[in-house]
């Protein structure tokens, strides 16, 4: 099968259209490439658009770079109109030369493959289309005793399933957009191995809508493996299910947006390399999921890290990566309905070797940093913030927020839970930013467990919390500000008897201020609250005016 160029232009007929194209053993092999000013629109009927290409292996010996691979290239314009269409691009990376046993000839790092990358217009008109790209990295090749460098091996590719600089748009209808990119390993030799090639589910740096309709957005994305090497070896590679940093828009519907990273095993030997970083959804851009009942989900885990595989090292095993559900920066929106955020993180574990087990890595379940918003606008929400760390000074965190999460008006509900292990530290909902549930019956509730103990301080940072009008409802306890609103509100303590907590500022007739405080190991930490009607303890529950003669 050849490969397509476009143009010559094709216009395709009312009925059921199908265009393929492969380019192999090249760099760079496209399978299917419209270039500017060329277009593709294959009308009415249910029509086919696939793309393979597939990169040359370096030259053996030679200073060479695997070839760089792109199941669809399209610079100009693609069409399939209204029908039930599916355009499919694959690109596998190819895999970069080996270098000799000299100082003078070199290895080539794995070439990168892209499933489908648009830097101008893709529209599949109405009805349920399918849009799918798969890209994988080729590997890193081998370097001899001293590399062709001096380094030893090469670098695994990256690959990348969808990658969008300009306008991606699947019409109205039930539509699937699903990308899946897969860095590969990286090469071995040297003193010092190749680390795992990057693995990227969905980039979009332009405007990607799925239009109205039940649509699904899904990135999946595997960092490759860190090289074997003597005496060091590589990293795992970092992986991220969605990356967005332009425009993602699921338009109106019950719409489903979902990233899933794992990062790679760090390599093992002698040295072990680390695992790499896993996230589910990365966005520094806008990430609307439209109005009705929407659902975002994001998970990372991290790679695990290498390990001993013949004894002769003293260091402990190579660190686990960290793993991020939803890490934003920008700003994420679900509109109106009832929808439902949920990010989980998972670190990876740490390689064994004589000496010890290496460091788990951290696992936070979203993380909203100091410029970034998370909204959910009108409707009964929940979001949802489970961080996993297990093993050796594992660290965990639910919700980490620096930024403003605002879940607007409605019955909310948002919860941090936080689970590690190992004399580790764990905090369900986290930061310096604040949190706004606005009007309703709202719920926040903070959870942290050690080693399968439920912990009594949940809540760290200084975070501030406004729970608006309503009669809410806030469970855990921790380094924050909480202002329970108008409404009737309470505070659950029950993970303290009433004798643990020092409670002062109680005053008759004020504005429902009170400090409460924990003495944990000489360390003061204070609770600082008002606009709280009732108070629940493991003990006992109080009202406002009896709370502070409850000890």
């Amino acid at each position: 099968m050849p490969k397509l160029t476009v143009p010559p232009n094709f216009i395709g007929t009312p009925g059921s259209d199908t265009l393929m194209g492969e380019q192999l053993n090249a760099s760079p092999a496209i399978g299917i490439d419209i270039l500017t000013g060329g277009f593709i629109c294959t009308r009415s009927g249910n029509d086919t658009v696939r793309g393979t290409g597939t990169g040359r292996i370096g030259d053996i010996g030679g200073s060479i770079e695997g070839g760089n691979a792109n199941g669809i290239a399209n610079r100009g314009s693609l069409n399939t109109g209204n029908g039930k269409d599916a355009i499919a691009g694959i690109g596998n990376g190819g895999n970069g030369g080996n270098g000799n046993t000299d100082t003078s000839t070199g290895k080539g790092n794995g070439g990168t493959g892209t499933g489908m990358s648009n830097s101008s217009k893709i529209n599949a008109g109405n009805r349920n289309d399918t849009i799918s790209g798969t890209g994988t990295g080729g590997n890193g090749g081998f370097g001899g005793f001293s590399g062709g460098n001096g380094l030893g091996g090469a670098n695994g590719g990256t690959g990348t399933g969808i990658a969008n600089s300009g306008s991606l748009n699947t019409g109205n209808g039930n539509d699937m957009i699903v990308g899946t990119g897969a860095g590969d390993i990286g090469g071995t030799g040297g003193p010092s191995s190749g680390d795992g090639g990057i693995g990227i589910g969905i980039a979009n740096s332009g405007s990607l809508n799925s239009g109205d309709g039940e649509d699904t957005i899904v990135g999946t994305a595997i960092g490759g493996i860190g090289a074997e090497g003597f005496p060091n070896t590589g990293d795992g590679g970092t992986a991220t299910g969605i990356v967005n940093t332009g425009s993602l828009n699921g338009g109106n519907g019950k719409d489903m947006i979902a990233g899933i990273g794992t990062g790679g095993m760090g390599g093992d030997k002698f040295f072990f390399g680390e695992g790499g970083t896993g996230t589910g959804i990365a966005n520094s851009g806008s990430l609307n999921a439209g109005n009705e009942k929407d659902t975002i989900t994001g998970t990372g885990t991290g790679g695990n890290g290498g390990a001993s595989i013949d004894g002769l090292t003293e260091s402990a095993g190579g660190k686990g990566g960290t793993g991020i559900g939803i890490a934003n920066t920008g700003k994420l929106d679900t509109e109106n309905g009832e929808d439902t955020i949920i990010g989980t993180g998972i670190g990876g574990k740490g390689g064994i070797a004589p000496a010890g087990i290496g460091d788990v890595g951290t696992g936070t379940g979203i993380q909203n940093t100091k410029d970034g918003t998370i909204t959910t606008e009108w409707g009964n929400d929940k979001i949802t913030g489970d961080g996993n760390s297990s093993g050796t000074n594992s660290t965990a965190y639910g919700i980490v927020n620096d930024g403003i999460i605002d879940t607007g008006n409605g019955s909310d509900k948002l919860t941090g839970q936080a689970t590690a292990t190992i004399g580790g530290t764990a905090y369900g909902i986290y930061g310096e930013g604040i949190i706004k549930t606005g009007n309703g019956n709202d719920q926040i509730i903070a959870t942290s467990i050690l080693d399968g103990v439920q912990q009594k301080v949940t809540i760290g940072g200084g975070i501030n919390i406004a729970l608006g009008a309503g009669n809410d409802y806030l469970k855990g306890f921790g380094a924050a500000t909480v202002d329970g609103g108008d409404g009737f509100d309470t505070l659950d303590l029950s993970a303290f008897n009433r004798s643990e907590l020092f409670v002062s500022g109680v005053i008759s007739g004020n504005t429902l201020n009170a400090t409460i405080t924990f003495n944990s190991n000489g360390n003061s930490i204070i609770l600082s609250t008002t606009g709280f009607e009732k108070f629940i303890f493991a003990d006992s529950s109080f009202c406002y005016s009896s709370l502070a003669n409850g000890a």
